[in-house]
């Protein structure tokens, strides 16, 4: 019965005369269905007693099996036993698949596969099978803005963008088109990066950090409720050049609120965010949290529309300040903290001068440094564990396992993973799937979108992110089910997963 399986579709579509060999060699393999799977196990699950494949198969071929032991897809068209039964018309429709062999996703033919990773083909092989992840599909855009989109992050069902007119827009799902939100001018020069974070009391309240060229970094509040963003708070002391990186973290146990930033010079600040005990969005005002000095002052914004600034804002000064680089830090991100209500206590480094480095908060001590090859210009955390992924100038996306012993040296695990060059320009953002730990995506200078699994150098998926040639994607976030992106071409684009 097995071998009927085998030659009811075709394997060997890389063959010169695209004829199945009958005589060709076979590999005894088992279909198990990756742990990964967690919906429908029930409809998608395989016995697992070994069957025997053509040697040279591919991913489609064995996906072509999957799906054909799974009776799934269009019924066969010289099935002899064609009958009325309704059941021939409910056949579910077919799932394109990947394989996992030896944890690494299938790129070649089964036994060239095997041969690259040293398995015997003696003993039958474990194929690791789960639903492919499907190309990203546009589903919709905003209108033209005025000017370039810098930045963008995705928090609690709302995208904030950054302009290089340092004007900071919220977008929403409206049909086919993203309608904006509020709008206010948060800068006088281009907004260069941004973070935001829920409070930890109260869940209509956002904070929005964004740093500029203009040498500035705020907060602003928004509260859900009243669709209101306010400014809410203005961090001076920590910085003497551009603010090039931001990251906001939280603690639901305590309360408290920290927010890390990278300048053009490589200093780092740590500074306290004020919360809603101490300044809400009804009345923002009040003390300032933590180990530094605040001072109210009234908010002249007179530029911000589609808001309310009545109030007041704090000024915060730095809990800590360090010269943590030699060059511009491109990139930061809060260690991996296993518990929610704590604050983290590591903050990860990357810069221009090629370096980088984690650092223990408590102490600002470098517990970690490493020395890369290439300018690092964007970075992003994996969403269980302190591996990192880097974009670069050589148009590559690298990969780094920056978890440590807690005092670095030999306890560390450090590992530094290129993957195959596929971007035509300078890598310019680069993000970790919120949800799924082998999966990144990245944008470039060549106007492009990839989507990447970890566990192959390839990337599983291009898109075109810009309107036109020349046109650079510059942005991008991770949404709920979606992938958004922006760049000069003035247009935020939304991709269904």
């Amino acid at each position: 019965m097995s071998s009927s399986d085998e030659m009811s579709i075709d394997p060997t579509q890389d063959d010169d005369d695209g004829i199945i060999d009958k005589q060709q060699t076979k590999i005894r393999v088992s279909f198990l269905l990756s742990p990964s799977v967690r919906h429908n196990r029930h409809q998608l699950e395989l016995p697992s007693e070994p069957m025997a494949v053509p040697s040279n198969i591919r991913k489609r071929g064995l996906s072509a099996i999957v799906n054909h032991l799974l009776d799934r897809g269009d019924k066969d068209d010289d099935d002899d036993s064609a009958s009325d039964d309704d059941e021939d018309n409910e056949r579910l429709p077919s799932i394109p698949f990947d394989f996992l062999l030896n944890d690494k996703l299938l790129r070649l033919p089964l036994d060239s596969a095997a041969r690259n990773l040293g398995l015997s083909t003696e003993h039958a092989l474990e194929l690791h099978y789960f639903p492919a992840r499907l190309p990203p599909k546009k589903e919709g855009q905003s209108e033209q803005l005025p000017d370039w989109i810098m930045v963008m992050e995705y928090n609690n069902g709302r995208l904030w963008s950054g302009g290089a007119d340092g004007v900071i827009r919220t977008f929403e799902q409206d049909g086919e088109e993203l309608k904006s939100g509020c709008v206010i001018s948060a800068h006088t020069g281009p907004i260069k990066c941004v973070s935001s974070l829920t409070d930890a009391t109260s869940d209509c309240l956002t904070y929005v950090a964004t740093g500029s060229m203009d040498q500035t970094l705020v907060t602003h509040a928004y509260n859900s409720k009243k669709d209101e963003l306010n400014l809410h708070a203005v961090y001076s002391g920590g910085h003497g050049n551009s603010i090039s990186s931001v990251a906001l973290a939280g603690g639901s146990g305590d309360g408290k609120q920290i927010m890390a930033s990278g300048d053009w010079d490589g200093g780092l600040a740590i500074w306290n965010v004020p919360g809603s005990s101490s300044s809400s969005n009804d009345n923002v005002g009040g003390d300032a949290n933590g180990n530094k000095s605040s001072k109210k002052r009234k908010d002249n914004n007179s530029n911000s529309k589609s808001t309310s600034t009545e109030g007041t804002i704090q000024e915060v000064q730095p809990i800590q300040s360090v010269r943590a680089h030699s060059s511009n830090i491109s990139g930061l991100a809060w260690g991996y903290n296993s518990s929610s209500s704590s604050l983290p206590t590591t903050l990860l480094t990357g810069s221009w001068d090629h370096g980088l480095k984690v650092y223990d908060v408590s102490r600002m001590d470098c517990i970690l440094a490493l020395n890369g090859s290439r300018v690092v210009t964007s970075l992003s955390r994996c969403s269980n564990s302190d591996v990192v992924a880097t974009g670069s100038p050589d148009c590559t996306v690298r990969l780094w396992d920056m978890r440590t012993n807690g005092e670095g040296g030999s306890g560390s695990q450090i590992a530094d993973k290129t993957l195959r060059q596929s971007h035509k320009s300078w890598v310019s953002a680069i993000q970790w799937s919120p949800t799924d730990p082998f999966v990144l995506a990245t944008t470039s200078h060549d106007g492009t979108l990839k989507v990447w699994d970890i566990r192959s150098s390839l990337p599983l998926h291009t898109v075109k992110a810009t309107a036109n040639k020349g046109d650079k994607s510059l942005c991008l976030a991770f949404g709920d089910g979606f992938i958004y992106s922006g760049g000069s071409d003035c247009v935020v684009k939304k991709f269904a997963l």
